[in-house]
C-alpha cells in the first residue's frame, strides 16, 4: 500500500515494520508453543506408556517455551499488556498521563537495549569458547542469542511507541491495537 496524502512516509514504514514484527510474533509464538506442547506431550507418552524417553526433551522443550514467552513479552508491548503501574495515568491530565509513557517508553527501551548489547557481549564470549550443552549438542551460544534478539524485538516495539507517545497518539491508537 502506497502512502496517501493522510498517511505521511514515516506513519507508512512505522506500520509496516508494525504489521511485520506483528507476523513474526504471531509465527514464533504459535509455531514455538505448539513445538513445546508437542514436545511435551511426547515425553509424556513415552516415559508413562513405553517407560522410556529421550534425554534432550526437557532442555529443548524449555528453550522453546522461554523462547515463546519472551516473544509474548514484545506482543504484550505492542497491545499494552504488559505490568505497568495505571494508577497515575487514571488521575492526572492526559498531557501529563503521555510524558509519563514517552519517560517510561524511554526507560523501558534503554533497559532492553542494554539488555540487548550486554546479551550480544555474552552470545560473543560463548561463540569464542565453543561450548555446547551435553544433554542436546546445541552450542551454547545460539541458545543465549534468544535472549538479545528477543531484547531487540522489544527495542523495535519501544521505538514505535515513543514515536506515537512523541506524536501524541498512543492513547488515541490503543482502543484498536489488537488487530494487526
Amino acid at each position: 500500500m502506497i502512502p496517501s496524502t493522510e498517511q505521511s512516509r514515516a506513519d507508512y514504514i512505522a506500520d509496516l515494520v508494525d504489521r511485520g514484527l506483528y507476523a513474526v510474533e504471531t509465527v514464533l509464538i504459535a509455531g514455538l508453543s505448539l513445538f513445546a506442547l508437542g514436545l511435551g506431550t511426547m515425553q509424556v507418552v513415552l516415559r508413562y506408556v513405553f517407560n522410556t524417553g529421550f534425554h534432550w526433551n526437557e532442555a529443548i522443550f524449555v528453550l522453546a517455551t522461554v523462547t515463546a514467552m519472551l516473544v509474548a513479552g514484545s506482543r504484550a508491548v505492542r497491545l499494552n499488556a504488559h505490568v505497568r503501574v495505571d494508577i497515575l495515568a487514571m488521575v492526572l491530565p492526559d498531557a501529563i498521563s503521555r510524558w509519563m509513557d514517552l519517560a517510561a517508553y524511554l526507560a523501558a527501551f534503554l533497559l532492553c537495549a542494554f539488555f540487548a548489547y550486554t546479551g550480544y557481549l555474552f552470545v560473543d564470549f560463548a561463540m569464542a569458547m565453543g561450548t555446547a550443552a551435553p544433554d542436546t549438542g546445541i552450542k551454547d551460544w545460539i541458545v543465549y542469542s534468544v535472549m538479545p534478539l528477543a531484547m531487540l524485538m522489544f527495542c523495535v516495539r519501544y521505538v514505535l511507541k515513543i514515536r506515537l507517545a512523541m506524536l501524541g497518539r498512543d492513547h488515541a491508537e490503543q482502543s484498536h491495537e489488537a488487530a494487526p
